[in-house]
């Protein structure tokens, strides 16, 4: 895959171009359906398939104050991207400057002079240009007046819903971990170093790899089940995310930011300064406060063995 950061880097000719446009937050099934659309195309005329996307996201560039809470890192969507075997990905730089232009100059600036798009894929709540007043109406008729062919995905159903990344946020935000996972295609994950913390879970016997939480959607504070991937290795684990009220004086969330805290299960590795990515298979409880730390060592011995039930271990594997 050839990743560009923005069309007026492209310096190579694009044989047969199908282009799909979308900011694919969480690249979703619904969104592999589109672009896996564009790849088969594109392979049956030996052309090229491209995905073009917008870094930041609009929300983000237009209202900059508002937190974000992404599905996917910029860095994750790439990498996704490019295991779905796309030719081109491309980030169109957004700005409100960008947000300003017009659908009819987006169309024939973009797509058409740069890309040269031959065929145009998009979803069924497609929108673009100022006040994204390019709707699939005035898609259509540009498309037609120029000669370039249009298909318009309609909406991907699992079990009777609509698949969106909305939906699978809300999910998510709501610790209904499993359902998000079945609409992503995938679990849902944080990656990051691996950093030191106070060494207070070795202490007490159950040592945790920590990371920082990225520019991306923060799961309720709580224990998850999860599966740790180090490398090819994949171990299962608990996580906690969250601020550790335990240890924490005042008001615990204006006091300390949420980290990620994980321990793998059975296992005794030393992972500072290594890059580590928490797969999200299940919530298990909230966090909560304990009176004192035999109260929380007992919680977390709960804890595990409900992991272990949870990812198909009824016993220690050993």
């Amino acid at each position: 895959m050839v990743l560009l950061h923005g069309v007026k880097t492209l310096d190579q000719e694009l044989t047969h171009p199908v282009v799909t446009i979308g900011n694919f937050d969480g690249v979703h099934v619904g969104h592999q359906k589109i672009i896996s659309l564009a790849m088969d195309l594109a392979k049956s005329r030996g052309g090229h398939s491209i995905a073009l996307t917008f870094k930041p996201h609009p929300q983000a560039a237009l209202n900059p104050q508002k937190e974000m809470q992404l599905l996917t890192t910029y860095e994750e969507k790439i990498q996704i991207l490019k295991g779905l075997g796309i030719d081109f990905a491309i980030e169109e730089p957004f700005s409100r400057e960008f947000s300003e232009i017009e659908p009819v100059e987006f169309f024939n600036e973009f797509l058409l002079k740069r890309l040269g798009a031959e065929c145009i894929i998009v979803g069924y709540d497609f929108g673009f240009g100022k006040n994204r007043g390019g709707h699939l109406d005035v898609l259509k008729d540009l498309c037609q007046n120029a000669q370039v062919e249009l298909i318009v995905v309609p909406p991907m159903r699992l079990e009777g819903e609509i698949v969106s990344s909305s939906r699978i946020r809300n999910y998510l935000m709501h610790g209904k971990i499993r359902e998000a996972n079945q609409l992503l295609g995938r679990r849902f994950s944080y990656q990051g170093i691996v950093s030191h913390g106070d060494g207070r879970g070795k202490k007490i016997g159950f040592p945790t790899a920590n990371l920082k939480m990225e520019n991306k959607l923060v799961l309720p504070y709580g224990v998850y089940a999860t599966y740790a991937v180090f490398g090819d290795q994949v171990y299962p684990s608990v996580t906690n995310i969250g601020v550790r009220p335990t240890f924490q004086q005042g008001t615990p969330a204006l006091v300390a930011a949420p980290l990620v805290e994980t321990h793998l299960l059975d296992q005794t590795l030393d992972l500072y300064g290594y890059r580590l990515e928490i797969l999200f298979e299940e919530h298990i409880r909230t966090e909560q406060k304990f009176k004192d730390l035999e109260s929380l060592k007992t919680q977390i011995q709960l804890d595990i063995k409900t992991t272990r039930k949870c990812l198909g271990f009824v016993q220690d594997p050993k």
